[in-house]
């Protein structure tokens, strides 16, 4: 299952500000979670080669989908277990990231991060169980 993100992203210097856009997908292969995206500048210029990252399922801490308005998408959560586990990964700040998903993946979105926690979940069990 793979579900297109984008968000936006700010730089900010002395003398200006940039906004950039960052478009990828994010999918679940084996026990890890798959981030392919480019970033763009305002004008929709690439800015970037594309670019992977995956982290461990074991590593998220947790994973939430929130809606949004009623003809609009809604928001992925994601959150490591460490600050760290997210550097690599633009824009994403204190060991969590923010996608935006459209409306159109709203349902696809709930059934990935509905399917990480029952995995998380079911993993906890098992760990408590030996």
């Amino acid at each position: 299952m793979s579900i297109p993100y984008n968000y936006s992203m700010y730089e900010a210097s002395d003398a200006e500000v940039k906004v950039k856009e960052v478009k990828g997908v994010v999918s679940v292969v084996d026990r890890e979670i798959l981030f392919e995206y480019k970033v763009y500048d305002v004008y929709g210029s690439a800015l970037s080669n594309l670019s992977k990252f995956s982290i461990d399922v074991n590593q998220i801490k947790s994973i939430q989908f929130k809606k949004g308005f009623p003809f609009t998408g809604g928001k992925l959560i994601l959150e490591a277990n460490q600050w760290a586990f997210f550097e690599p990964l633009p824009g994403s700040e204190q060991g969590k990231i923010t996608l935006k998903i459209k409306r159109r993946d709203r349902d696809a979105a709930i059934r990935f991060s509905t399917k990480l926690n029952l995995y998380q979940s079911q993993k906890r069990l098992d760990d408590m169980e030996e």
